[in-house]
């Protein structure tokens, strides 16, 4: 009995775990690796009243004492800024930590509300990591589209 318990929480880190898959930017380098929860099939579903958690695994391009996310969202043809809350980037970190070396490997948790009050469409998200100099250490795109819950459109 143990065994099976076993085997099943080993397959559901698993699963959690799966990459997702993203666009490569023009502006800079793609992430080594991206993971959305509940998302491993494009476009991703981000619940209205929900937060989308994701991370990203990427090598640091110069050195630097700090890093801001930009969040840009694609829809139809019009090109907004997300304001997404936290502006300190090396306070996400979940590998590494500021002061980074250029060629440092590094994992960013995103932790990004969806509003209840967001309509629901389909957006294309473009998500970057920047320092004070403008050099962009991680740059992905994302299709997505703003849902009711997990089972409806």
């Amino acid at each position: 009995m143990f065994a099976q318990v076993f085997v099943i929480a080993v397959f559901c880190i698993a699963a959690s775990y799966q990459y997702t898959p993203f666009t490569e930017c023009e502006q800079g380098p793609a992430p080594s690796a991206l993971r959305v929860e509940g998302c491993t099939n494009s476009p991703c579903r981000f619940v209205r009243g929900s937060n989308v958690k994701a991370q990203w695994d990427f090598d640091v391009v110069a050195d630097t004492d700090n890093m801001k996310p930009i969040v840009k969202a694609k829809v139809g043809g019009f090109v907004v800024d997300y304001p997404y809350p936290e502006q300190d980037a090396c306070q996400s970190l979940t590998r590494g930590k500021c002061p980074l070396k250029q060629g440092d490997s590094v994992t960013y948790n995103l932790n990004m509300p969806v509003l209840s009050n967001y309509p629901k469409v389909s957006l294309h998200l473009t998500f970057s990591l920047v320092d004070k100099n403008n050099n962009v250490h991680a740059c992905f795109g994302l299709n997505a589209k703003v849902v009711d819950s997990f089972l409806r459109s």
